[in-house]
């Protein structure tokens, strides 16, 4: 499946590409290089083409919104694994050097989901207001070695939560499956 990003791409490129045919055939017009009859055949062409973009700009929308719902459920989850951690962490369960890696490791994640998460809502309400232009790279980029600049805060739980029923295998099951779908979509 093509990604929502390329498709986003591909209906911007279209869409301008329209829109530079229709003032250029707006230009020859009003120069009298063409006659209203050779106008009205482009213009409907062009205006047809409009009307495809907008439908795929449509279901593209509805892809969008299906995507952000994704990524809020992938949030919710790196975030459960985080106080998952805090909370064995604060126990006694998981040491300090394991604590460290994994809780970088989810933040890092967090990140990397909430941007996506924001890129996607940015994108989606453009194309609902019918303008698909929209810079799809997010402002900062982050890695392990940049989480300080980027002030984003470690977690610290104070009051005891009630206890996970997720076992620590499980947990690192589920942080292998998140690291690998981070890969994929990278």
């Amino acid at each position: 499946m093509i990604s929502w990003k390329q498709s986003f791409r591909r209906l911007n490129e279209e869409f301008e590409v329209a829109r530079k045919k229709k003032q250029a055939l707006d230009g020859l017009l009003s120069r009298g290089r063409i006659s209203q009859a050779t106008y009205d055949v482009f213009s409907r062409e062009i205006d047809e083409a409009i009307g495809e973009i907008e439908r795929q700009q449509q279901a593209l929308q509805e892809k969008m919104t299906a995507k952000a719902d994704e990524i809020e459920g992938q949030i919710r989850t790196l975030e459960t694994l985080l106080a998952n951690f805090e909370i064995q962490h604060v126990t006694g369960e998981v040491d300090d050097d394991v604590y460290e890696r994994q809780v970088d490791l989810l933040t890092v994640g967090l990140e990397n989901a909430r941007q996506e998460l924001d890129m996607v809502k940015d994108a989606a309400s453009q194309l609902s207001m019918g303008n698909v232009t929209v810079s799809l790279e997010p402002e900062i980029e982050v890695s392990k070695e940049n989480i300080e600049v980027v002030g984003i805060p470690v977690v610290t739980l104070k009051e005891k939560m009630p206890e996970q029923p997720e076992e620590p295998v499980e947990a690192q099951a589920a942080e292998a499956e998140i690291a690998e779908e981070q890969k994929e979509e990278t």
